[in-house]
């Protein structure tokens, strides 16, 4: 009987940190250098468009350069876009548990840069840049197209040459931990400005609630002091997480999808994952996926160099 073959497991703590392993996998010859599906399981798409200080094109494969790059210009938000443009991903397949609205086509995007620098990236339908002759001969040579699909776990494709990529947050989600309270200490002279001006700027950020205290003559921003904590509906129980693996993994199976590496991000410090279930779900997802595949052992971010 042939051995399955072996796949590289690697986890992250915050998902832009798959863009380094993304590349980091290239240059060990683990991935295609091109053309990649990316099967993302998560309850946020990330397919957020940066516009960057760095250039994408100054990387070079540099892996000191990529690693910089991905913990100074890019968040748990924009990691997938970088990844299209750079042709090491063709088509992201995006898989939630509760979608408004699934299309079994998918939509025709592209993405380029600004001035084809590669520090904008800016994205849009397809079709929509197709409407301007003039505009799209002037811009085929920069524009990459690919294909964004948004399925539930049944609508997985069967697919080759996947990146699976599994946020814990798919299998119990905090709804919005960006609302959590945040303390930032100010001068004396910032916190008299922000109490005498109106329209401060600090209140035009999408931080929620904002205001400003002083603690044991000290000097604070505050953002997100809610008198009131919501239960996210998201979050479920373990039986549930279990479930949802269960049938996750199933459907992978089912589908004949055969990743050439896992990227596992725990979302703990973001606050997407239960701070008090993250472990659960990692440990129990683990564990169904070994039984899937034939995993190599589990390289933990912090361990490549």
């Amino acid at each position: 009987m042939k051995e399955k073959k072996s796949t590289h497991v690697f986890v992250l703590e915050e998902h832009h940190e798959a863009y380094f392993v993304w590349r980091y996998a290239l240059r060990k010859g683990l991935i295609r250098k091109q053309g990649n599906n990316l099967l993302h399981i998560d309850e946020h798409s990330d397919m957020g468009s940066p516009t960057l200080n760095v250039s994408l094109h100054s990387l070079n494969g540099d892996l000191n350069k990529v690693r910089d790059f991905t913990y100074k210009e890019l968040n748990i938000a924009s990691f997938i876009v970088p990844a299209v443009y750079d042709k090491i991903i063709r088509d992201v397949y995006w898989i939630k548990q509760r979608h408004d609205k699934v299309r079994q086509r998918g939509n025709v995007l592209y993405v380029r840069s600004a001035e084809n620098e590669g520090k904008q990236l800016i994205t849009g339908k397809l079709s929509v840049l197709e409407n301007f002759e003039k505009e799209k001969k002037e811009l085929q040579e920069s524009i990459v197209p690919f294909q964004f699909y948004k399925r539930h776990v049944d609508g997985i494709s069967k697919v080759s040459d996947v990146l699976l990529d599994i946020d814990l947050d798919y299998f119990s989600c905090i709804q919005d931990p960006l609302r959590n309270e945040l303390r930032i200490e100010i001068t004396y002279d910032e916190y008299l400005k922000y109490k005498q001006t109106l329209y401060h700027r600090i209140k035009f950020f999408d931080f929620g609630r904002t205001e400003v205290i002083q603690r044991k003559g000290k000097y604070y921003y505050c953002l997100n002091n809610y008198q009131h904590v919501y239960i996210s509906p998201l979050k479920v129980s373990k039986e549930e997480i279990i479930s949802r693996i269960e049938t996750l993994c199933q459907m992978l199976q089912h589908r004949q999808i055969k990743p050439q590496i896992i990227t596992i991000c725990r979302s703990r410090f973001s606050g997407y994952t239960p701070k008090d279930q993250w472990e659960f779900i990692e440990t129990k997802l683990l564990e169904r996926l070994g039984g899937t595949y034939n995993l190599q052992a589990v390289t933990h971010i912090s361990d490549l160099k």
